[in-house]
């Protein structure tokens, strides 16, 4: 959803501030990285993706959401974006709310099975 919504930003041929070009470059990054972990079964994987998920939520909603409030800030409302912007906008915090619940729950799951682990007998 992240490279749809960059996409989104080309179609609507805004000229965007540096500092925002910064910000999509770091959420990419991340949710790259999240996607590795979570590939490889890493075990950071699920702490990875609560923080991207729940990331892109809280920060889709500061940058385009909320009233201008700083350099981070480009509010859609003040900038007339058509419906579909809105939607790609609501879809991507949808998604991130939702990898963030499943990071959640996989941390959960992992957790639970290291505790019943240190419980099992030893097989010599």
């Amino acid at each position: 959803m992240i490279l749809v919504h960059d996409l989104d930003h080309v179609r609507q041929g805004r000229a965007l501030k540096s500092e925002l070009y910064g910000v999509g470059a770091i959420a990419l990054v991340t949710a790259i990285i999240s996607l590795v972990l979570a590939a490889r079964e890493h075990w950071l994987a699920p702490a990875a993706v609560v923080v991207v998920g729940f990331g892109n939520v809280v920060g889709v909603a500061l940058v385009h959401v909320v009233p201008h409030w700083g350099p981070l800030s480009d509010p859609y409302a003040a900038s007339h974006v058509d419906w579909f912007s809105w939607a790609v906008i609501v879809t991507m915090m949808l998604v991130g709310l939702m990898l963030g619940i499943a990071g959640i729950r996989a941390f959960r799951e992992s957790s639970h099975k290291k505790a019943h682990s240190i419980y099992e007998p030893l097989s010599l």
